[in-house]
């Protein structure tokens, strides 16, 4: 058996993700622990290179609670099973993971002051972001100048990414967002009214710049434009007038749990026409529509049914960890930004926190495959080939003929 160095093993494993399991494991050996820092302690001092401790330390700033919790529970999964396998494959030779989570709510003071006391902690050496856009933007302005490696799953505004030391694994929906556009050319739409919610800035992006953008690029025409609250529950008002305009196509840029709500209320209201949303509709959230939601699009960075091994191999795992579940979108980036961390560590071959910024400075530059298929980057900005998807009634299928 040929017994790999952490360096031979880490280029071994680089862009393996889920599939290390099955292909590299049993390859991967450490000679050593690579011991020669103090103890667990990694953020505070020393050089690059001179190897990892026992155990090293990150903050999982995560939204247990509150409104956004869905996404929050569900990254924590992919964050636990990501953590499990990282240690089974031995990218970090005998190095552990321990992941010390906060619940931020729906707090950004609250996401702000876990970084602050991560910061202020040597012992931690990254960490890994919250989801909503108002805590993160919250939370990079004290990270990024502090040097403090922290890697978002979602969070897809403007204000997130903002340094050296701020990384964000979620692709932005706007960057695979024209697989809504052509889908919307294919149908032969020459109209359509937009519904965002206010509160988010990625939906108001959405909503305001990316549709109104997508319009002049496939030839239809945006016929209105409205914003609704945040906890947003009753869509009467604007599920009428869209109705009343009679649009060919209704694009909905809202949080998940408005979904089933604003689709009812939309059919409700006599509106047949196509209805087009963004991710926030995975992950379960049109369950309670049911069969009224039948035919709904949205374009999404992640689906289990999408024909690429890396995520085929996250699901099987996945599957196999929680008792046959299937993972969403949220688990999926949460476990790509564990491994994107990981393997920025083991670049590094550091506990040092400058260091592992220059290492996940270099994975991002290579790319690797993960739960969301090929992720590359646009600077410190993940980006994927994104699938479009429809809710059968059921459950959501890649819409045929797209990739």
């Amino acid at each position: 058996m040929v017994t790999l160095s952490r360096t031979g093993c880490r280029r071994a494993l680089h862009g393996a993700g889920a599939l290390v399991l099955v292909l590299g494991a049993a390859a991967c050996t450490s000679p050593g622990s690579g011991t020669s820092g103090e103890g667990a302690s990694g953020g505070g001092g020393g050089g690059g290179g001179e190897g990892l401790p026992d155990s090293i330390r990150v903050m999982s700033i995560r939204a247990l609670t509150g409104p956004v919790s869905f996404a929050g529970l569900n990254a924590q999964k992919g964050i636990d099973l990501a953590v499990e396998q990282i240690e089974a494959d031995g990218l970090l030779g005998e190095t552990t993971i321990e992941v010390d989570t906060r619940d931020s709510a729906t707090s950004p003071q609250e996401a702000a002051s876990f970084a602050s006391q991560a910061i202020a902690d040597p012992s931690y050496v990254a960490v890994i972001g919250p989801e909503a856009s108002a805590q993160a933007t919250a939370v990079s302005p004290i990270v990024d100048p502090q040097g403090m490696p922290t890697v978002y799953v979602q969070a897809g505004s403007e204000g997130v990414v903002t340094g050296d030391f701020t990384f964000r694994i979620t692709p932005p929906a706007a960057s695979y967002f024209d697989l809504a556009g052509e889908y919307a050319e294919e149908q032969g739409v020459a109209t359509a009214s937009v519904l965002f919610n206010s509160g988010n800035p990625t939906l108001v992006q959405l909503g305001e710049e990316v549709v109104p953008q997508l319009a002049e690029e496939h030839g239809f025409e945006v016929v209105s434009t409205g914003g609704v609250e945040a906890t947003q529950q009753d869509f009467t008002t604007p599920a009428s007038s869209i109705a009343g305009e009679d649009p060919d196509a209704a694009f909905l840029m809202v949080q998940g749990p408005q979904y089933p709500v604003a689709i009812t209320q939309l059919r409700q209201a006599g509106y047949q026409g196509e209805l087009i949303g963004m991710s926030a509709a995975g992950a379960g959230n049109l369950a309670s529509a049911g069969d009224g939601a039948a035919g709904f699009v949205w374009p999404t960075n992640f689906t289990p049914d999408q024909d690429v091994e890396s995520t085929q191999a996250f699901v099987e795992a996945y599957r196999e960890a929680y008792d046959g579940e299937t993972p969403n979108n949220y688990a999926a980036e949460a476990y790509d930004a564990m491994w994107f961390l990981a393997r920025g560590i083991a670049e590094a071959d550091s506990a040092d926190r400058a260091a592992i910024q220059e290492g996940l400075a270099a994975v991002a530059g290579e790319g690797f495959d993960g739960a969301q298929g090929e992720v590359t980057f646009e600077g410190n900005d993940a980006r994927v080939p994104g699938v479009l998807v429809r809710w059968d009634g059921s459950t959501e299928v890649p819409v045929e003929g797209q990739s």
